[in-house]
This record gives C-alpha cells, structure tokens and sequence, in this order.
C-alpha cells in the first residue's frame, strides 16, 4: 500500500467523487463500489479479470491522507484527482516529493548522529533489497509493480526475477484455437445455460475478443488418506448445489423404492468409506486477486504440448504469486476438491503434500465479451484445449426473445 498526507489543501469531497473516476477509467480501471464514511470515501477498482485495487481518501481539518492499495500508478492519477478537487492546490507536496524530503532529512539526522547510530546498529532495521532496474539478460530498463514477483522483460522476453536470483522451470502453450473457433466454443457454452437457448446465444451481442498469457503454477500434488461421507450425484463445491443434490437423491431413493420395493431416503442415506490416494495437477493462477480459480480437473491444461516460452507480442500477465505460495494454495485446492465429491462428509482424513517442484506455464486465454438481456457477461477459453476455463451464463436474460 503506497501512503502520503497533504497538509493544509482542503479537498472538497463530493467534487473528488466526481473527477476520480473519469480519471481512472482513462486508464483502464473501472469504479466498482464507492463507499462513504464521515469526512472519507472509499473507491473499489476493477481492471480486466484480474487486477483490484481501493483508493481510501480521508479529510482531517484542512489535512488530507491518501491511501491506495495497488499499483503507484493509481497513486499518481489519485493525486492528480486531489489538486483539482482541492481548495489550496499551491499547498500540494506530492508523495514521491514527500518521500525524497523524508529521505534527505534521515540523511542528515543520520550523519549529526553518528556515534549513536553505531552504537544502535544492532537496532536498526534491515535495508530494503535493492529494486532490479535492468534485465538481467539484455540489459533493457524494466517497468513492474513492486507487488510483481517475477518480470518479463518487453524487449527480449526474459523472464526476470526482481531479487537478482534464477527464476524457476518455466514454459509456454501454444495457441491451437483461433479467435472465430473460440466464439463458437462460448456460444456453445452459453447456449447450454438454463432456459437459455442455442439461438438466443447465437442472437446476444457479442463484443470483445482478446488474447492474453496468463502464469499459471502447475503444482503436482499427492492426497493420502480416508474418507466417510454421502457422495453426490455429481462434483459440486456450493452449498446451494450440495441441498440440489439431496433433494435430486431422495428423489431418487423414492423412485428406486416404489420399483424394488425398498424404504424412501435409501440413497440419500447411503455412506461410504473411500480410502484416498490420489496425484492430481493443481493449477493456480499466479495472480493476488483474480476472481475465479479454474476448477481442479474440470479443465484439463494439455502439459504435452509445451514449448519454450518466447515473447509474442500479445499482453502477458506478470507473476505475483511465488512457487512457495502456489504450493500452499494448491493443497488446499486439492482437499476442496475431494470434499466436493461429496453432499454430506462425517469424517475426513485426508493430507495434501507437494510431490514435485511446481512449475510457471504461461497459457493463452481468450476472453470473450457479450451482452444479453441488457446485462454483460463473458466467457473465457483456453486457446490450448479449447476447454471452457470460465463462463458466466444468465438464468433467464429479459427481454430475451424465446425463439
């Protein structure tokens, strides 16, 4: 979070929640949520499918502190928002000009008092690790977010780790499925909706179609152990979908019981003890705040087709989420996994561990755009496989036609 204080400038608020968001969406951020304190305004951001950030503004007296979580880009364009929705712009001292005085006066408060900061040495707190400014392959300037934990270089491709330090195994898959062949896939997607149809699907307005590179930890991991519990009559991980899928059982024990002549509720009821020991890849999007996860084993990534990674020319995500933290994210993926086969679970006895190095694959999507029923909604898919990775579908568009 990058943070500053502006003394004496006074903003008016009800102006600032007018020009901040004009200001943002120049750039490609969207304001979700505007959320309102006394004397403060919150901003929720949105960027694409992945990328969040808040811009908090609070008015003290005449004083004003700003605090923005994500990328110093936004910190910039909020300040700029400030100066024009301020009484006393003349006041302004920007943070990057706050930051260099508070550093030139360390300084010299450092070298008055010399032989006391040798004797609190100890004390002091650790320097930050310099910020890797060139490539390490070819020399090239590198532009990232400080939160960005491995970096592609825009001139060569090299795929840099900010600690100076080797990244680790990493690859590519190539793009098998054109834009027009991904279309149709969405469309067929969309058109297998709940009362939605084929031709409603083909008739809704269908915009945008982009290619990105998306890092992907593909993490192999082993679970061990046992399982007792009523198993579904298919995968579901939502609590609405467990009660669906009781409700479709006792429908079914009802049924079976009238032809066999056994009891109601004997399929519901049914328990089983399953020993597990299962090696499953986990995929994890290498990103802080994507909003969604491809569901562990419902789009199946082709690793046999990966290739060295090289640079395209089409935008490619940066990683933020390290080997270390995919590991952690990967197991607890696989365990919801397991516990999805199941409605009803009364013990559960199973460990999820890494059984082997995780390794960074940067996979084409296609996101796809469309409108319907006066809504917007999109599809997302694999430019690989051609599998579906994502896709919101309407439960019932109105003022779709039904034809």
């Amino acid at each position: 979070m990058t943070s500053a204080r502006y003394q004496g400038i006074n903003v008016q608020i009800d102006f600032l929640q007018k020009t901040l968001p004009e200001y943002v969406k120049k750039t490609g951020w969207n304001v979700k949520k505007v959320i309102y304190f006394p004397n403060s305004v919150m901003f929720e951001l949105k960027r694409g499918f992945f990328d969040k950030a808040t811009i908090n503004v609070k008015q003290i007296a005449q004083d004003v502190t700003l605090d923005v979580e994500c990328s110093q880009e936004l910190m910039d364009i909020a300040e700029t928002a400030l100066t024009d929705s301020c009484d006393n712009p003349a006041a302004f001292m920007g943070w990057k000009e706050q930051e260099r005085k508070q550093a030139q006066e360390f300084m010299s408060s450092g070298t008055a008092a010399q032989p006391q900061a040798q004797v609190a040495q100890s004390a002091a707190p650790k320097p930050a690790a310099p910020k890797l400014e060139a490539c390490l392959h070819c020399n090239a300037p590198l532009t990232y977010d400080p939160e960005e934990v491995l970096v592609i270089c825009n001139y060569c491709g090299y795929i840099n780790n900010p600690t100076g330090e080797q990244p680790p195994r990493y690859s590519m898959l190539p793009v098998d499925v054109n834009g027009s062949e991904s279309l149709e896939i969405a469309k067929d997607h969309v058109g297998k909706g709940i009362l939605v149809t084929k031709g409603m699907a083909e008739r809704a307005d269908w915009g945008a179609i982009i290619l990105r590179y998306i890092p992907i930890w593909n993490v192999p991991t082993q679970l061990e152990g046992n399982v007792e519990g009523r198993r579904g009559l298919m995968k579901t991980k939502g609590a609405k979908g467990k009660v669906a899928q009781d409700i479709a059982l006792n429908a079914l024990a009802a049924g079976l019981g009238g032809i066999f002549g056994g009891g109601r509720g004997q399929a519901s009821d049914r328990v089983e003890s399953v020993s597990v020991s299962e090696l499953m890849d986990v995929s994890v999007i290498a990103r802080k705040a994507p909003e969604y996860q491809p569901d562990v084993g419902t789009c199946k990534f082709p690793l046999n087709k990966k290739e060295s990674f090289r640079k395209t020319g089409e935008e490619t995500l940066n990683v933020e989420i390290s080997a270390k933290e995919a590991t952690e994210r990967a197991k607890t993926l696989g365990l919801e996994e397991v516990k999805s086969r199941y409605t009803a679970i009364r013990k559960f006895n199973v460990t999820a561990r890494p059984a082997g190095e995780p390794e960074l694959i940067y996979s084409p999507w296609w996101f796809i755009e469309y409108n319907m029923g006066g809504r917007a909604y999109s599809v997302i898919v694999d430019a690989c496989s051609g599998c579906v990775v994502a896709g919101q579908r309407p439960w019932l568009p109105k003022g779709a036609k039904w034809r």
